[in-house]
């Protein structure tokens, strides 16, 4: 009776810290502040909803309501730290979505088009260039890493063939465009850095291999592979997967930029929509944030006009996703002038670029798993 009796105790006390726990918890999070953003997810965060009889009405804030409690919980980051180590103790091989692969390489998932999205696209992208059928297009999309490293998935991980999802567009676009396998060139470097280990990014390196296959392509006459050194400017990178699994947070890596050997290199760039201008390629300040691939261009805009004293009258509208970022430094020695522009930031059309500009070369650059799920596209391509 008396064990019973102090059992009960125990029970009734244990109940009472749990519910002051709960009381403390509470408190904490109404009296620490919001934070605007999560540098270790490397996203913003959910801010508090304003109360609406409409929001309330649609379940839409309900849903943001969990979304900021469970962004702005008291201690998220240890939380979720502890989360991702039961998880990998228990063996599992994938975290928010990204395989934890062979050597800790993170991967995204290949993603399977929208049939309806892909036509839309892919007829725009013809549209278009039958509309300036005497300006010479060239295509290339940049595997995902899963693609060319499949090889250090996790065991009894199953990816779409990104390979066949390809060769579909290409035949598709037919001879409409000038087709860069990217794949191919990729493929015969699989064993060499080609790939962050912690981000989704295609290396420098991996981009200069496929530069010096494709020069030729793009009509750049000679070998190119001389004529770029590389340099490092952070050792301490670590990518958008580490971020969004909560894997390989202490993984730091490399991020190398690619200067030309010859020639003037003088250009300026001009941040069409933001109305500033600099004169170089790369943004140093990215350096000092966790973003660091953004060194590359400053990172994500609408549309940028890169203007250079290269002695080529040639004029390039570039199509493209972030891939193309750290590819646009091999191209500027042999342009006169580079137009660039995002689908996912820009509001015009590629009609409005075309008769701003005197473009005489158009070149698209997606890596798949954009090109394949970007809903721009078609907007931007066929003026919708």
């Amino acid at each position: 009776m008396i064990n019973r009796k102090r059992k009960a105790q125990i029970a009734n006390l244990i109940g009472k810290i749990f519910i002051l726990i709960l009381f403390l918890v509470l408190i904490v999070n109404l009296i620490v502040p919001d934070k605007k953003e999560s540098e270790m997810e490397n996203r913003a965060l959910e801010s508090r909803q304003s109360f609406n009889m409409a929001t309330i009405m649609s379940g839409d804030f309900m849903e943001q309501w969990e979304t900021y409690l469970s962004d702005q919980f008291v201690g998220r980051n240890m939380w979720r730290s502890i989360k991702v180590g039961l998880d990998r103790l228990g063996g599992s091989r994938m975290e928010n979505g990204i395989y934890i692969g062979k050597g800790g390489q993170l991967m995204e998932d290949i993603e399977v088009p929208e049939e309806d999205r892909l036509n839309d696209n892919l007829a725009a992208i013809e549209s278009f260039i039958q509309n300036y059928e005497d300006i010479p297009v060239t295509m290339m999309l940049v595997p995902d890493a899963a693609c060319i490293l499949s090889d250090r998935l996790p065991a009894f991980a199953q990816v779409e063939d990104q390979r066949q999802m390809f060769s579909m567009v290409e035949r598709n676009l037919g001879d409409s465009v000038n087709w860069i396998d990217a794949v191919s060139i990729l493929n015969k470097h699989k064993s060499e850095k080609i790939y962050y280990k912690t981000d989704h990014h295609w290396t420098t390196q991996g981009a200069f291999y496929v530069f010096q296959e494709a020069a030729q392509t793009l009509g750049i006459e000679g070998d190119v592979s001389d004529n770029f050194v590389s340099y490092t400017v952070t050792d301490s990178f670590n990518g958008v997967l580490a971020s969004t699994s909560g894997v390989g947070l202490d993984e730091k890596e490399e991020i190398d930029i690619y200067a030309p050997t010859e020639g003037d290199d003088d250009l300026v760039v001009n941040y069409v929509d933001e109305g500033r201008k600099t004169t170089s390629l790369y943004d140093s300040s990215k350096l000092e944030t966790r973003d660091k691939y953004g060194v590359f261009l400053g990172g994500n805009t609408s549309v940028i006009d890169i203007r250079t004293v290269s002695t080529s009258q040639k004029r390039l509208l570039l199509v493209k996703d972030s891939f193309a970022d750290c590819f646009i430094p091999f191209l500027a020695p042999y342009y006169r002038e580079i137009v660039v522009v995002d689908p996912r930031y820009y509001s015009g059309t590629l009609a409005d670029i075309m008769d701003s500009y005197r473009i005489s070369d158009v070149m698209i650059l997606y890596s798949g798993n954009t090109f394949f799920t970007d809903n721009n596209i078609s907007g931007v391509f066929a003026g919708e």
